[in-house]
């Protein structure tokens, strides 16, 4: 497993690198002049050319990429936003807390909401709670969550005064961005849990578990449920993963400055030094959700732990 673990993380280094290349070329080619931004209008194009020359805008592409590459890799460091003139690397890590908050909080409340919901309809499959269930999960499937958490605004802040509307100077603040931003994910996953357990509720094993005189409940949750997880699994880390990049409309609807908002933010200020980190700190994030879903994978199936295991066996040297 220490192999497996070692590898995937080896191999992350060549993928960091390709999207390092990948969005350098994006934003070298993107039309427009940060220069002339930074220093607006009304300057000179003596001015201009000056600091131009002084940023190194003025250098071929390779060799720009180069020392982007060598900043990244080497001095592991993303540089500084061309508008505010502030580390990247210090934005990204203190705008991260909020994001990981609003991410955790989802996918928590998505999962203890979700799965019950999904076994359920799978249990009373084609009866009344099942298209109960799945009719709130498609309503859930189709609501745009801008408009929800517009709404959920408007109902709990502005017409009840109960929660804030936005910012994020306590926990409450935080309350309705992970309702609204959850809902989707509680109605995809309750889609999919239906669906996995529909196929194991019937395998073999689960009918030997139920005539050995087990109960109902011990055949649902410890038979037939952890069997059903992996497809589960997989949706919620790759939902995860791509959260923590940044809940783009969650953070700008409640005015929460996470790393999503600051992503937007230097796009539009044409900020490319930001942009590029925040890209990479994207990938980053999610290569690492995804051997954390692979390692729960091995904890859950115990094929898929014995597989990898084989494999270390495989790598491993041979003693003479």
């Amino acid at each position: 497993m220490i192999r497996y673990i070692v590898k995937r993380l080896l191999l992350m280094i060549p993928i960091l690198v390709g999207v390092a290349i990948l969005i350098f070329t994006l934003m070298y080619f993107v039309p427009g002049d940060p220069v002339e931004i930074i220093l607006g209008s009304a300057a000179t194009q003596a001015q201009v050319e000056a600091v131009r020359e002084e940023m190194g805008f003025n250098q071929p592409y390779l060799i720009r990429l180069g020392n982007f590459l060598k900043g990244i890799l080497v001095n592991h460091n993303f540089g500084n936003s061309y508008i505010y003139g502030t580390s990247v690397a210090g934005e990204l890590a203190s705008r991260f807390p909020r994001t990981l908050t609003i991410a955790a909080f989802s996918i928590i409340l998505s999962t203890l909401i979700g799965i019950p919901l999904g076994i359920n309809a799978a249990i009373h499959a084609n009866k009344a709670p099942d298209h109960i269930s799945m009719f709130v999960s498609m309503i859930g499937v189709s609501m745009p969550n801008f408009w929800l958490a517009l709404m959920l605004v408007v109902l709990f802040a502005l017409n009840l005064h109960w929660l804030p509307s936005s910012g994020d100077k306590g926990w409450n603040y935080y309350i309705l961005p992970v309702v609204a931003n959850a809902v989707g994910g509680i109605a995809g996953i309750a889609r999919l849990t239906r669906s996995s357990m529909l196929e194991v509720i019937h395998a073999d094993y689960v009918t030997t578990a139920r005539s050995k005189g087990v109960s109902e409940r011990s055949v649902i949750w410890q038979h037939a449920l952890p069997n059903a997880l992996i497809p589960i699994i997989t949706m919620l880390g790759g939902r995860f993963g791509g959260q923590l990049g940044g809940t783009v409309v969650i953070e700008q609807v409640f005015s929460i400055p996470g790393v999503g908002a600051y992503l937007i933010n230097s796009i539009n200020n044409r900020d490319y030094t930001a942009v590029q980190g925040s890209v990479l700190y994207i990938a980053f994030t999610f290569s690492i959700v995804m051997l954390l879903v692979d390692l729960v994978y091995a904890y859950i199936d115990p094929r898929i732990k014995a597989q990898y295991e084989g494999q270390s066996k495989k790598l491993a040297p041979k003693r003479r």
